[in-house]
Parts: structure tokens; sequence; C-alpha cells
């Protein structure tokens, strides 16, 4: 038996069909394998968009880093890693200040190297540099031991790079009121056979005709977010239903979106924000059914159980920087409070032996060393 999710637009989200051990494995390895890949793919459109609107955050200093010389700017990044070194243990704040400090830091040091003749002369500097990173990360990757899933929640949602940022606040509200007003919309009263095959009409219309303004983008929005809510409603009798062109018509046209944003027939900024708070809610919306079934334990059998915790962990493991910035406090607050259970949730599963709980146990470890690897 298999459980499938619809990919949120470019997060691809694969549920985890395999109840045993080697299955979580692979998921896992899977997983750390592409997370790279997979984000660079998904955001090649809103990182350009990124990186001309924040440069001048990512590139500024301010008055806490005061180099000499690009090797002096190089020490400075070298005796940071040693301060990681030296731990032995830290907890999720002071994996955060971490974090948070070595963005801002290898920014800072990137940015100061680069205006150095000698960098684009030579690749000693550029070679410095990526081995202080590797060696920040690797001190990292060994302190993120015995994590729990909240450690990993506090960690995502305190080292957003983008957190600080204001250029898009008035933007991020707008949105936000307008994913609100969706919920006022009821979810269709069918049986699930109907609801998907509604969904995948509609995909397909807005597929031949295309979006070309922002109207017919909100438009899209919102009848696709009622679809996709009424799927959710059914999600534990599509297990075994074909979703392959459900997935492929909305990859389409979120691929559509993203070229008009490109072409300036969608802003920019209203394509990036809007889409990255939808997926955001799809993540969420998902990840809270399947936290409501497996708290009250309604569940059948060792495969949908995996395929549901798999999916309510998904916020943590897809979930990209900007995509963290973009998350309303209601969310924020919800994969506070999904994760403070899973501890509970797997020790009520394995008590029915519906799952593996040591491997189970060591699952919020691989996701923040697999965020840590990212960065």
């Amino acid at each position: 038996m298999k459980y499938r999710i619809i990919p949120h637009c470019f997060h691809y989200q694969r549920c985890l069909c395999n109840p045993s051990a080697s299955g979580l494995k692979s998921e896992m390895k899977e997983s750390k394998a592409s997370e790279r890949k997979k984000t660079h793919k998904s955001l090649i459109f809103h990182l350009l968009f990124l990186c001309t609107l924040f440069i001048s955050s990512s590139c500024s200093t301010g008055t806490q880093y005061d180099f000499e010389s690009s090797e002096d700017a190089l020490r400075k990044y070298n005796s940071f890693f040693h301060s990681i070194q030296e731990q032995q243990v830290v907890n999720s704040e002071q994996m955060a200040a971490y974090i948070n400090q070595w963005q801002e830091l290898s920014d800072t040091v990137l940015h100061y190297i680069e205006k150095d003749p000698a960098f684009t002369a030579h690749a000693g500097l550029s070679m410095v540099f990526a081995e202080n990173t590797d060696s920040i990360r690797t001190a990292l990757l060994r302190l993120a031991d015995k994590c729990t899933l909240s450690d990993v929640a506090y960690v995502k949602l305190h080292t957003s790079k983008y957190a600080e940022e204001s250029g898009l606040d008035s933007l991020k509200q707008a949105a936000g009121n307008f994913y609100s007003s969706l919920d006022k919309n009821p979810i269709y009263n069918k049986d699930v056979h109907e609801i998907l095959a509604d969904y995948s009409k509609y995909l397909s219309e807005v597929n031949r005709m295309g979006i070309h303004s922002k109207k017919e983008f909100l438009n899209f929005i919102a009848n696709e977010d009622r679809h996709f809510r009424s799927f959710l409603a059914h999600l534990d009798k599509c297990s075994s239903m074909n979703m392959t062109g459900i997935t492929n018509l909305t990859t389409d046209i979120c691929t559509s979106i993203y070229s008009n944003a490109s072409k300036k027939i969608i802003s920019a900024e209203e394509a990036l924000v809007y889409m990255s708070m939808r997926t955001n809610r799809r993540l969420i919306l998902n990840a809270k059914i399947c936290h409501e079934v497996l708290k009250r334990g309604k569940i059948k059998d060792a495969p949908q159980a995996n395929a549901y915790l798999w999916m309510m962990l998904q916020p943590y493991l897809s979930m990209d920087s900007f995509g963290v910035a973009m998350l309303t406090p209601e969310q924020s607050q919800a994969m506070i409070d999904i994760a403070k259970d899973f501890q509970a949730i797997v020790s009520r599963l394995d008590s029915k032996h519906l799952l593996d709980k040591e491997l189970s146990d060591k699952l919020p470890t691989q996701l923040m060393r697999l965020y840590i690897s990212t960065l």
C-alpha cells in the first residue's frame, strides 16, 4: 500500500511508502544527497531575484567586523571555526546562534575578499575561504547530535537569512490576508473520485489556457487551494490512487508562473511571495492533518504510519530559508506544536509495532544535519 501527496510546486513531497528500516534509511539518504540539487533547481527564479533584492543586506558588514586585509578576514573566519571546534555539546539556541553568526561572517568575509585583486588573479583566497567554510560546516554537523524535532524547529525558525528583511513586508502582509481569506471557501462535498477528477480537470484547463495576469494568478491560487484542501480531507482514501496526472499538471503550471514572472507578465515580487506562501500553506496543512491522525492513533497499518509520519516531517525537511521567512505566526506555532508531539507519537506507534522506534528517534538528528549540510 502506498500513500502519496501532491508536490507543492517545485518542493516535491514524496511520502515514505516503505515501512521498513531500510526504507527510512534509503529515504533519508536520497534526501541528503539531493537536497542541495533540489533546492537549487526549485529556486532558480527567486534566488536570482533575492540576489538583487537583498544584496545590500548580505554584503553589509555593519560595525562588528573590521578587516585590515583579506588575510585578516580569513584569519577571523578561521578563528570562528576554532571557536565552534572547541565546543563539545550545544543546545538548539546555541546552534542557531552559531549558524546565524556563520551566515553573517561568511557573507561578510566573502564580500571583502572578492574585492581583492588577488581573488581573481589566483585561487588561493577562494580555496582558503572554501576550506574554512567546509570546516565550519563539518564542526556544526558534529555538534548536531541527539536532536529532537523541537530542536530542528527552533533552529530552522531562527536562522532564516531573510527573517530581518523588510523589503517585502507589505507584500507578505497582503499575501497573508489573501491566504487567510481562502479558509472561508468550503471544501467540495463530493466523494474522493469526483474530487480528484474535478481537480485534474481544473488543472488541465488552467494549463491549457495559461495565466496571463495578476487576477488570473490569484484566481488560480484560490481555486486550486480549494481543490487541494478537498483532496486533503480524503487523504486516507487516496493511498491507491494514481496522482501522477495532478502532480505533472501542477508542476507545469508552477513552471509557467515563474516563467511569466521572469518575462514580467506577473510581478516577480508577487510571484515569489505568493508562491512561497502557497508552498508553506500546503506543507503545514498536510502536516497538521497527519499530525492529528497520528496523535489520535487512527492508523490502520505500518505503511500508513510511516507515510503519515513522513508527511508530518515535510515542513522540517523541505522548507528553505526564504520559505521560513514567509511563515505566518500561526504556521510557525504549528511547527513548534507538532514538533513537541513527535516523540510521544513515535512511542505510541512503536508500542503498536507500527514502526522502528530506534530508527525514528534518529530522524530529527538526520533532519538537523541535512539542514546544516545545505547551508
